[in-house]
């Protein structure tokens, strides 16, 4: 079925405006040249569309509670079979010819007669922020104490151990906030402990799988930390070089 239906949701202005068809419903840019409901008019005007063969029609003129349009759109979008069911009924609603099956519905949102707060998505969004806060403040305070272990690592194998531990909690606070850049940061300052430490081949490793990732992220930051770890990967395998030829 080439089935073509143009969903508008609207108030005072436009809110939504979907395309529903058999096979899935995608977002539809406006292109109207107007975007407001004219509230002077006793007809309830609604923007003209540019294409003529679209056929406006209204749901309902009182309008839809705005929690149960909401369920509806969000019911036809993910489920293929309550679309189906829902074109058909539409369909048999506007009475559209079979040569002609594309049309604009006009469904008006109704302020609700009862709101209603979602106490438990609520207090779950709170512990999220809160926990997003206090990881992103640990994060912080790793950052500078692996930062001076890494330093005193180049002096001191023991303090290069102690930073690649670090390197791991915040590697594991990184999963948390999923953040993937800030992971590969983690997995960088991990090379670098590594590097220190005289395990040269699995830090090259690291190194350019993470540089690959940088540079399809474009993550300019990112790049310049992998060169600047690179360029001390090279100048370790020199003193290496140098040392087994003394």
């Amino acid at each position: 079925m080439n089935i073509q239906l143009n969903l508008i949701i609207y108030k005072n202005t436009i809110f939504d405006h979907v395309i529903i068809m058999p096979a899935n419903v995608i977002k539809y840019k406006q292109d109207y040249n107007e975007d407001q409901v004219d509230q002077n008019s006793c007809n309830e005007t609604i923007p003209k569309p540019t294409v003529k063969t679209h056929i406006p029609i209204r749901l309902n003129k009182k309008g839809f509670d705005a929690y149960l349009l909401s369920a509806y759109v969000a019911t036809i979008k993910c489920s293929s079979v309550y679309r189906e069911s829902a074109i058909k009924t539409l369909l048999r609603f506007i009475k559209l010819k079979a040569a002609n099956k594309n049309c604009i519905l006009l469904a008006k949102l109704r302020t609700p007669k009862k709101q209603f707060l979602d106490y438990q998505w609520n207090e779950r969004i709170t512990y999220l922020v809160l926990e997003h806060r206090e990881v992103d403040h640990a994060m912080s305070w790793l950052s500078t104490l692996g930062g001076a272990f890494s330093a005193l690592g180049e002096q001191f194998e023991h303090c290069a151990e102690i930073a690649g531990k670090i390197s791991l909690r915040q590697f594991e606070l990184a999963l948390r906030l999923d953040d993937p850049l800030l992971v590969a940061r983690c997995k960088l300052y991990a090379a670098l402990s590594l590097l220190q430490r005289g395990r040269l081949r699995i830090a090259k490793s690291i190194i350019r799988n993470i540089y690959t990732f940088a540079v399809h992220q474009k993550d300019v930051r990112l790049v310049r930390m992998c060169q600047g770890v690179w360029a001390k990967l090279q100048y370790s395998y020199k003193l290496k070089r140098q040392k087994k030829y003394s």
